[in-house]
């Protein structure tokens, strides 16, 4: 069930396969900025940013995704103690609103590997509500059991908690 923090993606084919490459290119850059960032000493601010920068060119992502991978590599490098998790391929990533358009309830333009995609969602209508069900707010995209998902990101937490 899906709760009012919750949306289900309905992509079509093409869509699932780049909501599936955006999932793993944002994280095997991550990890690549997260490795160049510790062997140069760049642990915060406009260094890492740079390092950040590189590897996203490099994996040839859009340039919004650097901010995002900036402030998850950094949460990861300020978590130094031991050896340091990977990011998984699939694992969530947690956007601000700015990279989601809800021009109806039932589908979000949203930032992906590819630009912007418009994909379909599924609207519970027994919530009484016709405004988009996260509109305004930060949201995760979420892969779970072959299925696309947007939750409500919880400001206090990160999406590498998961």
């Amino acid at each position: 069930m899906v709760s009012v923090d919750e949306v289900e993606l309905l992509p079509d084919p093409d869509q699932h396969k780049v909501l599936a490459a955006t999932l793993e290119r944002v994280n095997r850059a991550s990890n690549l900025a997260r490795a160049a960032a510790l062997s140069a000493g760049a642990f915060e601010g406009p260094p890492l940013r740079e390092v950040v920068k590189g590897e996203v060119e490099r994996a040839k992502l859009p340039e919004q995704f650097v901010r995002l991978i900036t402030e998850r590599v950094a949460a990861s490098l300020r978590r130094r103690a031991g050896k340091q998790p990977k990011f998984s391929t699939y694992q969530s990533l947690t956007m601000p609103a700015s990279a989601y358009t809800w021009k109806t309830s039932d589908r979000v333009t949203m930032l992906t590997a590819a630009g912007r995609r418009t994909v379909a969602v599924r609207v519970d209508r027994s919530r009484g509500d016709l405004r988009p069900p996260l509109a305004g707010r930060p949201a995760s995209l979420v892969y779970r059991n072959g299925e696309f998902e947007l939750h409500a990101a919880d400001v206090a937490r990160s999406d590498d908690d998961d």
